[in-house]
């Protein structure tokens, strides 16, 4: 893939995470499918530009500030299930233990991308976890 079709991912991941966390009031429910929804975009485009090939620095800055964002709506979301007493029951069977795990893994994330880690570090830990040889 080269550096125009990923910014492009990108550019949809942000317009997603833009959407789904402006005050729409769409009602709780909708708005935590629509942040999955975004979730999973963003999820696609990370292991493209990320764990397919080397991240440019336009990946690293839109990876970085698309997390932090959807962290943020995550918490805002989880205080609103917490509040209402959960999430209703939908056909897509969500749990508000899900969206927890959710805002849990997005954490780990920022903390596997932009903590301290040296490179061999992680790459020693990628290998031992997912046999993912060096770059």
């Amino acid at each position: 893939m080269n550096t125009t079709a990923s910014i492009s991912q990108w550019d949809a991941v942000d317009f997603m995470v833009d959407f789904h966390t402006r005050r729409k009031r769409l009602g709780l429910l909708t708005e935590t499918l629509g942040w999955i929804a975004s979730v999973a975009l963003f999820r696609e485009t990370e292991t493209q530009t990320h764990y397919l090939k080397a991240p440019t620095s336009d990946d690293r800055q839109h990876h970085k500030t698309l997390l932090a964002a959807l962290i943020a709506e995550g918490q805002h979301l989880l205080r609103g299930v917490h509040n209402a007493g959960g999430l209703p029951e939908n056909l897509d069977g969500i749990k508000t233990t899900d969206l927890d795990a959710v805002v849990e893994e997005l954490r780990t994330t920022q903390l596997q991308w932009e903590s301290d880690m040296t490179p061999p570090r992680r790459e020693q830990i990628l290998k031992e976890l997912f046999d993912v040889p060096p770059r």
